[in-house]
């Protein structure tokens, strides 16, 4: 993160809207597609972007919608210094990414080509076909050969690296699967007590109907029926819910859509299955009363 007065042409340089913190990458060529950031203006960082040609840098499109809103930020320029000799040539403009954490929202940034900009410490990403654990070797033995005494540490691989970012998450996630599993048993059991106290209070109606000439496929639909309409019920209303709910999480989710379809018609399902379960049980249960005894029963 570098801080400091972000000076832009056209724009008034007040400390209220110009000194601000934006964060800048320093990158090479290729950066882009290693990593699968889709350039949507512009051009990329080339070898020829060195010492002794006009600085450059590449923003992303919420720098460009910051601070040339309805423009075409390319060939615009920027400085990052209050001196008049310092401003770099926007050449290209990129997809928002993530740079702080996975849940943030859509934020400035920059990128420098490390030839115009030497740093010292440098991050290497390599992207394989196959498994990124066999390529760190390889990877570590190329860079002796070039500098035999260049320290390389905190090797590791993407999925490695965010799944520290994502562990409290994963934490959260679990705590809150684990209380919907229980809250599922519990509506399982519910369920199943309802449906087995309505059967018990409607021995003697069951009866009749049995003597009447219903047979146990009658006595079963009727019983299991009742009960899944008070489900399906519940699940459209929960299913509402959760679209409204979801859409005010959506800075905790990563990958995947508020609306997912694949979760918005799993989980009904396992709701449906779980009910048609509870009920099913004390239907059962119903198709084998005796109607002698039922049409007795007080």
């Amino acid at each position: 993160m570098v801080g400091g007065w972000l000076r832009v042409p056209g724009r008034p340089v007040t400390p209220n809207t110009q000194q601000v913190a934006i964060p800048i990458g320093i990158i090479t060529p290729n950066y882009f597609q290693t990593m699968g950031i889709q350039l949507v203006q512009g051009r990329d960082f080339t070898n020829q972007d060195r010492d002794g040609s006009t600085q450059k840098v590449i923003i992303n499109q919420a720098f460009a919608r910051k601070f040339w809103p309805g423009q075409d930020p390319v060939g615009k320029r920027l400085s990052f210094s209050e001196g008049t000799d310092s401003f770099r040539e926007v050449i290209g403009v990129v997809r928002n990414g993530k740079y702080g954490g996975l849940t943030e929202s859509p934020r400035p940034f920059v990128y420098r080509p490390l030839l115009q900009n030497y740093d010292r410490y440098m991050t290497i990403i390599a992207r394989t076909s196959s498994d990124p654990r066999n390529s760190i070797s390889p990877i570590r033995r190329e860079i002796q050969t070039l500098d035999e005494n260049m320290p390389v540490f905190d090797v590791r691989t993407l999925a490695e690296h965010l799944g520290i970012s994502l562990f409290p998450a994963r934490i959260a996630a679990t705590l809150l699967g684990a209380f919907g599993l229980l809250a599922l048993v519990l509506a399982g059991i519910g369920i199943y007590g309802v449906m087995s106290f309505s059967v018990a209070q409607r021995t003697r109606e069951i009866g009749i109907r049995v003597a009447l000439g219903a047979d146990q496929k009658n006595v079963l639909f009727l019983i299991t029926g009742q009960g899944m309409k008070l489900a399906v019920m519940g699940v459209v209303i929960g299913l509402v819910a959760a679209f409204f709910a979801t859409q005010a999480m959506t800075v905790l989710l990563y990958g995947i859509s508020p609306t997912d379809p694949l979760t918005f018609s799993l989980i009904p399902l396992i709701l449906g299955a779980v009910a048609l379960l509870a009920c099913f049980i004390p239907a059962q249960r119903a198709t084998k009363v005796d109607p002698m005894v039922a049409i007795r029963y007080e």
